[in-house]
């Protein structure tokens, strides 16, 4: 497939972006210097590549690495790499590694001098969803224009809602794409009052990346009221897949709230000092107040947690004197991991993707 072929025929705007792209990937000046494209997840940092690539077409060879990809289909970086070695390109390369929070600054900085030692490369983008290395180039991706995100809506949401209702729906998503796609799935066609009480619902308020605001409601078809929360967890159940979107402490939070709902008291703990625990979860029985330890990693599908990781719970467990810990992950577990758990089975639990899956769809609305 094409770069053209791939370019999403919903991307608007981003002029300003476009001209530092130009600046830093057409200009001799910048020539086998990396940068990095950052920005939260679903804000569109991939579309822009793309769309710049279609918009400026040169000689440049371009090579893309998707660190995203399954994992039947996924290619490491040192494979990539050493393909690329072995092709020994006739003309100027642009390398695009996409996925980039996935590496560590040293594989960054390793991988940056391996491309560059190929002369034919001209120059190198990470896109990532974190805080680049020091000393780089950097182009962090912000919201959307109040303009652009109206236009992104008209494209996604029935012709006759009118200018009034695109424009607070624009604002409620916080200029962020993705929030436009979930809500633009929300709105009723016909443009009456239940439109209204979508939007002012403020479904989505990117600070970071998806959020939730707690008190935010929206008022759905018949005489329940859905929180905010609710809505998430049915858009969730809708689009699985964007759970990858959400930043590391939003995930966190989605699982405190589907634990809250099973009856557990949850507490999350702070962003940076969590001492090897994420939340700490209490249930009352009969039997007396339990806690539980809560770690959540919202890791890409292929990267699988690893058995030091459990062995780390393990011991935080044993460090605040609870009942049981468990570990929750997007991905999957190792089998050494799930090896370790089986010998400490009524003490450890381990809960992957296919288990968030099954919680989202038990979740109970309120009545």
């Amino acid at each position: 497939m094409t770069i053209e072929e791939q370019i999403d025929p919903l991307f608007v705007g981003r002029a300003a972006e476009t001209r530092w792209l130009e600046q830093r990937l057409l200009s001799r000046e910048f020539r086998q210097r990396p940068i990095f494209l950052t920005g939260v997840g679903g804000i569109g940092k991939t579309s822009l590549i793309r769309a710049f690539l279609a918009s400026h077409p040169s000689q440049a060879i371009v090579r893309w690495l998707d660190l995203y990809q399954a994992p039947e289909s996924a290619v490491t970086l040192e494979d990539f790499i050493r393909d690329l070695y072995a092709e020994r390109p006739r003309g100027e390369v642009l390398v695009i590694v996409d996925g980039a929070e996935a590496l560590t600054d040293q594989e960054i900085s390793h991988a940056t001098g391996r491309f560059f030692n190929l002369k034919a490369v001209r120059s190198v983008v990470f896109i990532s969803r974190r805080t680049p290395p020091p000393g780089v180039d950097t182009l962090e991706l912000g919201p959307l224009g109040a303009a652009e995100t109206v236009s992104l809506l008209k494209a996604f949401t029935p012709a006759n809602l009118t200018a009034d209702i695109l424009e607070e729906a624009a604002l409620s998503t916080g200029g962020h794409p993705l929030a436009a796609s979930l809500l633009a799935k929300l709105l009723p066609e016909s443009p009456d009052r239940a439109a209204w009480d979508v939007i002012r619902g403020r479904l989505y308020d990117i600070e970071r990346t998806i959020r939730v605001p707690p008190t935010g409601i929206v008022s759905a078809a018949g005489p329940r009221i859905v929180t905010a929360r609710e809505a998430l967890v049915e858009a969730l159940r809708k689009r699985p897949e964007s759970i990858y979107d959400l930043s590391p402490r939003k995930f966190e939070e989605l699982i405190a709230d589907l634990l809250t709902n099973m009856g557990w008291e949850v507490e999350l703990t702070g962003v940076t000092r969590d001492g090897g625990k994420d939340m700490l979860a209490y249930l009352n029985t009969d039997l007396g107040r339990l806690l539980c330890l809560v770690e959540a990693k919202r890791y890409r599908r292929d990267r699988q947690v690893g058995v030091d990781l459990v062995r780390s719970l393990y011991g935080t467990l044993y460090d605040h004197q609870a009942n049981s810990a468990m570990l929750v992950t997007t991905s999957s577990f190792s089998a050494d991991a799930r090896e370790l758990q089986k010998k400490h089975q009524y003490h450890l639990s381990l809960r992957d993707y296919a288990d968030i899956i099954g919680w989202l769809h038990r979740y109970k609305r309120a009545v």
